[in-house]
């Protein structure tokens, strides 16, 4: 049982590495596993906050999401991989087959509510609703997390591009993940519940680390989107609150700066990055994060530098403090 990944040449020297987190994947495994007890030493605190500030847009939308079987492919669009709001673009614009199809696939494991129709006839207003509550979920459940997610995959992704340097392909999968086998030309992914053949055809493979991929990789159902295979990071539990913590430090720092500016900062304290970088990091466009980057310059809590035709967003002592007095 699982799913085999038959690979050709081209399909060998197509296939990449995500650097960052895909905001749509996060989100919907995000989803997943707000549903579930798994791993509450990992995932036990941020599941319990995620819980009790759940709107009631955004749990409607968890139906779409089930923690175990099938969801929605339009969730999860390519063009996620150039930020939120691209994805939520993609998301906005399914073609109104594609959303039949998959909402009465859902509906054959799941009982769903009667808006579910509405969506699946390609209503504007309901998937309007959709983006917004995708939009909120990943503002307020996932963007905080960016500060301890985004070295943990930046972590991964190069022990993994280091692995492909040094011992190719075939190194690379037998440490991508456990349940990962290579026998060539085919990479075997043993799950009970799957049994299925994907065949490449020249078009490569996206791998994308994920955080809140837990226990084994997943894939699109549908074989004809562009190949991704999003697999999950190493964690180190100390990442997660304690439950008991009283102060809920990403609401004082959002208290302070905003929810979009705060969320930011935090992007930018990961590491130094162009304009484009912050936007996919924080999730916002481009013009967005150019905006508040320049707030945050002007009032010293970020240090802005020309490098060539493009600019570099570092965090600065004062917003350090800001940002570490405010955790502590």
């Amino acid at each position: 049982m699982g799913f085999r990944i038959h690979f050709g040449c081209a399909d060998l020297a197509r296939t990449t590495i995500g650097r960052t987190p895909d905001p749509l994947w996060e989100v919907l495994l995000g989803m997943h596993m707000l549903q579930t007890e798994d791993e509450p030493s990992v995932f036990g605190a941020w599941r319990q906050r995620a819980r009790a500030k759940l709107t009631e847009l955004e749990r409607e939308l968890l139906v779409l999401a089930p923690p175990i079987g099938y969801s929605p492919d339009f969730l999860t669009p390519a063009a996620s991989v150039n930020g939120l709001d691209a994805g939520l673009a993609a998301v906005a614009a399914t073609p109104q087959h594609q959303l039949e199809q998959e909402v009465r696939r859902l509906s054959g494991e799941v009982r769903l509510p009667g808006w579910t129709r509405r969506l699946a006839a390609g209503d504007p207003g309901v998937l309007k609703k959709v983006c917004e509550g995708l939009k909120h979920f990943h503002r307020t459940k996932i963007a905080p997390q960016l500060p301890s997610m985004s070295p943990t995959i930046a972590r991964d992704v190069k022990l993994h591009s280091d692995t492909v340097t040094t011992g190719g392909f075939e190194k690379l999968a037998k440490t991508l993940h456990p349940a990962m086998q290579w026998g060539p030309p085919v990479l075997h992914v043993d799950m009970r519940h799957i049994n299925r053949d994907l065949y490449l055809r020249g078009r490569g493979l996206r791998l994308v680390p994920s955080f809140f991929c837990w226990r084994h990789p997943i894939m699109p159902a549908d074989p004809d989107l562009p190949p991704v295979l999003v697999y999950p990071v190493t964690h180190d539990p100390a990442w997660s609150e304690p439950t008991g913590q009283p102060a809920d430090p990403e609401r004082a720092l959002a208290d302070l700066l905003g929810r979009t500016r705060a969320a930011v900062l935090r992007s930018i304290s990961v590491g130094a990055c162009s304009t484009s970088e912050l936007a996919a990091r924080a999730g916002i466009s481009l013009a967005s994060a150019s905006e508040h980057a320049r707030v945050l310059h002007r009032t010293g809590l970020v240090t802005t530098r020309r490098a060539g035709n493009a600019v570099r967003h570092t965090i600065s002592p004062i917003g350090t403090h800001i940002l570490t007095g405010t955790r502590a």
